[in-house]
């Protein structure tokens, strides 16, 4: 057998596997664009980031169509923030943030003039992460919903 007809009978995979190590550098990495430039990103860009207002707008909306014209009563109330906290939810997963995963806390009480005071702590990067809140108040009740950003990295 001649050379020629041996690398005619050569499988493809054993092909790939005699590249020199000059073929393989020369190759693209896995991942980069054409440029040569990775196009991994660790950060958001300014177009994906965390945006607060149509956040707040759907809490807004979501709450004031659950609550207006309520009263207060406390069976009711934890049913309630389920159906807000889930419908807030979704909707801010339609949103479809890339790479953000989101906490919706709903907090209703009844209006007795005694006043309520709340605390958040957490560790993130304030650049990327953030949360937006919005307040629900009529004659008998109080709603507090927050909806806290979380980017993956």
């Amino acid at each position: 057998m001649d050379e020629e007809e041996n690398e005619e009978s050569t499988s493809p995979a054993r092909r790939s596997l005699q590249k020199s190590s000059e073929d393989v550098f020369e190759e693209e990495p896995i991942g980069s664009l054409s440029t040569g430039v990775s196009s991994y990103q660790i950060k958001p860009t300014l177009q994906n980031k965390f945006k607060e207002l149509p956040v707040k707008e759907i809490i807004r909306n979501v709450v004031a169509a659950m609550l207006t014209g309520m009263a207060y009563d406390p069976d009711r109330a934890k049913n309630w923030s389920m159906l807000i906290s889930n419908e807030v939810n979704e909707k801010v997963r339609d949103l479809q943030m890339k790479r953000y995963k989101h906490i919706v806390q709903v907090i209703i009480g009844e209006m007795k003039g005694a006043g309520v005071k709340s605390a958040v702590r957490c560790v993130w990067d304030s650049d990327v992460d953030g949360y937006t809140s919005d307040i629900f108040i009529n004659d008998t009740i109080f709603c507090v919903t927050t909806v806290f950003a979380i980017y993956l990295y």
